[in-house]
C-alpha cells in the first residue's frame, strides 16, 4: 500500500540491528550463559530477571513477562508507535526510509511527537547560532567565567535566546512552522488574541535531551538581575520533567562503565564536573528526585552519590529521596560539601581531585539521615516529632530485612531500645495496613495453552529444517488452538517458500497475551530438545498431537450420542454411530505422509 514502510526495508533494519547493543543503551546487561541479563526497565526488582537473547534477537523479563524483539522494546521503553520505532532504528543503523513511507500516513506527514522534536531541534540550532552573534557577548563572557570551553558548549549544545519579544516567533514564521505547535513545545506563549511572544528572552540556553538524544525542552538562565534566575520549559507531550534528567544522554555510557552515578542539582554543576573529567554525572531538573528518575539511573547502575548543597535544603533533599532509593534497592551515598559551596564552585576552586575527595569520603545516605535528620534536633518536641516521622518512614520500607537493619541502626544512634522501636513500628504498620499491592505489575489473565501443540511449534521454531519431515500440511488439522495453528501455518508456509521465519520475526507478529509470554520464556531458556534425538521427539510429538485430536473427537461424539439417546432421536443416533465407526477406522489407518 502506498505510504507504508516497505517490508524489505523493515527486514533490512532488523538484519542490521543487534538487540543487545540496542538494549544496552537503556539497561546495563551482563553475560549470563547464552543470554545477557540485567535489571528490568519495566518494573522494580531486586535481582536481574530481564533476559536478552542475542542469537534469537528477543528479550523477556521473567518478573513482569514483558518481552518481544528490538522494535517492541523501543515501543515499550519510549512509548513509540511501530512506524516511529522502525524509523528510529533506521536512523541508528543507516537505512534510509523516504519521509512518505510511514505505515499508512500520507507522504510527508509526521506524528505530533516528530513535529515537536523537530521544532525543539530547530530552536536548539537557532539558539546555538545566536551564541556567536554580537548580542550574545554577555553570555559568552559568562560561560568563560564559569570555565566552559568550546568543547563543552558544542557537546551540550549551549545557546542564547535573543533579548526581545518576537525573535524566535519570527524565526518559526519564516520557516512556515505552525505557531500553535511551537506553543505546544513550550517555546512561545499565546497572548490569547492569536498573538504570540517568546518564552525565553536574553537567556543562556541549556537544551534538555531525552535518553535517545532528542531535544525535548530547554532551561534558560537569566544573565542580568531579572527573575526567575532559571526558567524551564513547561511540560509537553514530549517532556515530563520528573521522567528526565539533564545530561543523561551524554553521560549514561560513562555511568555504566564506572558503575556509579554522581547526582547534582544544577546545569552548571554537571557541566563543571564534566569539564573537569568527571563524566559519570547527571543532574535533576529543578525538582526533587522522583521515582522515575531514580528508576532511569538504576538501569545503568545501582550505585549513586548525591552531592547536594550543605544547607537545610540539601538535608531536606536527602530526606525526600532516601525512601525512593531504598525502594529501588539503590546503594546511595551522600557527598558532603563544605558550607557555602555548590559542586560547580568547589570544582572551580579545587579541581577534579577536590570532588574525588568528596566522593571518596561520601557516607551512606541511611547514616546521613539518621545522624543529620533524626538525631540533631534542638528540643524535646523536635526529637519527638523526629521519631514520629522516622517511625512513619521506617514503616514504609517494604523489605523486612532492610527495615530491621534500619531499626537496628536507629536504635544504636538514638539509644532507644530496639525491641520497643520494632514493636512501635509494627503497631504503626498494623494501623495503616492496606490491601496488598501488585508491586507495579499488571495481573495477567491466566490462559491454558496446550502443551503438545506448544511443544510442536517450539520444535519447528528451533529446528525449521525439520518442517521437511512433515511432508504436507495435514497435521495442521489436529491443532485445537487457533493461535498455535496460525504460528504453525506461518512457519510451514515460510519454509515452503524457501524462507526461514526467525524467532524475532515470529514474536514481532504476535499480539501480547499468555501464548506470547509462554513462547518468549521458552525461547530464552536453554534448548530442551537435543539435536541428536530431535527427529524422534518431533515424530513422538506429532503422534501425541494426532492421538489427542482423535481422543477429543471421540469424547464429543460420545456426548452427542448420549444426548441423541435422551431425545430418543433414532435418525441422529444412527448418523452419529456411523460417524463414530468412520472415525475409528480413520484413526487405525496410519497417516502415510506424516506418521
Amino acid at each position: 500500500m502506498k505510504g507504508r514502510i516497505p517490508r524489505e526495508k523493515i527486514e533490512e533494519i532488523k538484519d542490521r540491528t543487534n538487540i543487545v547493543d540496542l538494549i544496552s543503551e537503556y539497561v546495563t546487561l551482563k553475560k549470563g550463559g547464552r543470554n545477557f541479563v540485567g535489571l528490568c526497565p519495566f518494573h522494580r526488582e531486586k535481582a536481574p530477571s530481564f533476559t536478552v537473547n542475542q542469537e534469537k534477537q528477543i528479550f523477556y523479563c521473567f518478573g513482569c513477562q514483558e518481552g518481544g524483539n528490538a522494535f517492541s522494546f523501543l515501543m515499550k521503553i519510549n512509548n513509540m508507535s511501530f512506524p516511529e520505532a522502525v524509523r528510529h532504528m533506521a536512523g541508528k543503523v543507516g537505512v534510509s526510509i523516504p519521509q512518505g513511507e510511514m505505515n499508512g500516513r500520507r507522504a510527508g506527514e509526521e506524528t505530533e511527537r516528530d513535529k515537536l522534536n523537530r521544532i525543539n531541534l530547530m530552536a536548539a540550532e537557532c539558539f546555538s547560532e545566536n551564541l556567536l552573534s554580537p548580542g550574545a557577548k554577555t553570555a559568552r563572557e559568562y560561560l568563560a567565567k564559569r570555565g566552559m570551553d568550546d568543547a563543552v558548549i558544542e557537546k551540550f549544545r549551549l545557546g542564547y535566546s535573543q533579548d526581545g519579544w518576537r525573535h524566535l516567533k519570527d524565526f518559526f514564521e519564516r520557516k512556515k512552522v505552525p505557531l500553535h505547535l511551537v506553543e505546544k513545545a513550550g517555546l512561545i506563549i499565546s497572548k490569547g488574541n492569536g498573538q504570540f511572544y517568546d518564552r525565553f528572552r536574553g537567556r543562556l540556553m541549556f537544551p534538555i535531551e531525552d535518553l535517545n538524544g532528542a531535544v525535548i525542552a530547554f532551561g534558560g538562565r537569566e544573565l542580568g538581575n531579572g527573575e526567575p534566575k532559571y526558567l524551564n520549559s513547561p511540560e509537553s507531550p514530549v517532556y515530563i520533567k520528573g521522567k528526565n534528567l539533564y545530561g543523561f544522554f551524554r553521560t549514561k555510557d560513562d555511568i555504566r562503565k564506572k558503575g556509579e552515578a554522581i547526582i547534582v542539582e544544577g546545569y552548571f554543576d554537571l557541566l563543571t564536573l564534566w569539564s573537569a573529567g568527571i563524566t559519570n554525572v547527571v543532574a535533576t531538573l529543578g525538582t526533587a528526585l522522583t521515582r522515575n528518575q531514580i528508576g532511569l539511573i538504576r538501569r545503568f547502575t545501582r550505585n549513586v552519590i548525591a552531592i547536594f548543597d550543605p544547607d537545610e535544603g540539601g538535608k531536606k533533599a536527602v530526606e525526600r529521596s532516601l525512601p525512593l532509593f531504598l525502594e529501588e534497592k539503590m546503594h546511595a551515598k551522600v557527598g558532603l560539601l563544605p558550607e557555602g559551596n555548590d559542586p560547580a564552585d568547589y570544582v572551580m576552586k579545587h579541581g577534579d581531585k577536590g570532588i574525588a575527595d568528596i566522593t571518596n569520603r561520601a557516607i551512606s545516605m541511611v547514616d546521613f539521615y539518621i545522624e543529620e535528620v533524626m538525631t540533631k534536633r534542638r528540643s524535646l518536641e523536635d526529637s519527638l516529632d523526629s521519631m514520629g516521622d522516622s517511625m512513619a518512614f521506617i514503616s514504609n520500607i517494604n523489605d523486612r530485612i532492610e527495615r530491621n537493619l534500619f531499626i537496628k541502626r536507629v536504635s544504636e544512634k538514638t539509644g532507644i531500645d530496639q525491641g520497643d522501636l520494632k514493636t512501635a513500628i509494627q503497631r504503626d504498620m498494623a494501623k495503616s495496613k492496606k490491601a496488598p499491592q501488585k508491586s507495579g505489575l499488571e495481573e495477567k489473565k491466566i490462559v491454558r495453552v496446550d502443551k503438545v501443540e506448544l511443544a510442536l511449534v517450539h520444535i519447528l521454531i528451533l529446528y525449521p529444517d525439520k518442517i521437511s519431515m512433515l511432508k504436507d500440511e495435514t497435521f495442521l488439522k489436529y491443532f485445537t488452538s487457533l493461535e498455535l495453528k496460525r504460528l504453525a501455518v506461518i512457519l510451514t508456509e515460510s519454509f515452503r517458500e524457501g524462507k526461514i521465519k526467525t524467532p524475532s520475526d515470529l514474536i514481532g507478529d504476535m499480539e501480547d497475551g499468555a501464548l506470547k509470554d509462554k513462547l518468549l520464556k521458552l525461547l530464552v531458556e536453554p534448548n530442551p530438545f537435543d539435536p541428536e534425538v530431535v527427529d524422534k521427539v518431533l515424530t513422538d510429538t506429532m503422534k501425541k498431537l494426532r492421538d489427542k485430536w482423535y481422543k477429543g473427537r471421540r469424547k464429543i461424539l460420545q456426548r452427542e450420542l448420549i444426548k441423541a439417546q435422551e431425545l430418543n432421536d433414532q435418525g441422529l443416533k444412527d448418523r452419529l454411530l456411523l460417524e463414530k465407526e468412520k472415525l475409528l477406522q480413520e484413526e487405525k489407518r496410519p497417516n502415510s505422509r506424516n506418521d
